[in-house]
């Protein structure tokens, strides 16, 4: 169902992340967050004779462009100047006669889009993906995925007005938030003694 396109092979999958991108620019602070496409990696499917399209894009950026609270999360995890790996997610159908079978279209997609991302994590040894999303594309990975954010910023609490959090790759997603709690932890134990 979904490829990965690595930046190295874009020019031979141009029309397919021409069209998820239209996605993304949809959103100016979304497409503002993801600058430079030309150097990210993207999961993708689509289905021509049904107009559906969807995936992700996924971009090494900077720790200090992520959202403060994410930064703050992190801080046990990755340096001030590391980069992360960032991920947008988008889903577009042209053709609304699946509405009948939207929830389970949509549970479908976005299962198995976690699952690339497992797989991806393995790939690039990495046990998280810092999520910044659209508020209808978080809810239908919170609702519909199940997928195990391990913290998160909702949209009407950021000031862009977007979904950031940290999604986490492992099996056992009580591993990262452990990682976490610990950090804070032992921080807060440090500044009281």
């Amino acid at each position: 169902m979904f490829k990965l396109i690595e930046p190295k092979n874009q020019d031979l999958q141009k029309p397919i992340i021409n069209l998820f991108l239209r996605n993304i620019h949809k959103n100016p602070v979304l497409s503002e967050t993801f600058p430079n496409p030309n150097n990210a990696t993207f999961i993708v499917t689509e289905d021509t004779a049904r107009g559906i399209h969807g995936g992700a894009l996924l971009l090494k950026q900077n720790f200090t462009s992520l959202h403060r609270y994410i930064r703050k999360s992190l801080s046990s995890l990755a340096s001030q100047n590391q980069e992360v790996w960032t991920c947008a997610v988008a889903l577009h159908m042209e053709n609304y006669s699946l509405v009948d079978h939207f929830e389970p279209f949509c549970k479908t997609f976005y299962q198995n889009l976690y699952e690339k991302f497992i797989e991806f994590g393995k790939q690039e040894k990495i046990s998280f993906l810092c999520m910044i999303l659209e508020p209808g594309e978080y809810l239908c990975t919170e609702v519909i995925g199940f997928w195990p954010y391990v913290v998160e910023v909702r949209p009407q609490e950021s000031l862009d007005g977007l979904f950031h959090g940290i999604l986490s790759l492992t099996y056992n997603p009580s591993q990262v938030t452990l990682k976490i709690m610990e950090t804070r932890h032992t921080k807060t134990t440090k500044l009281a003694a």
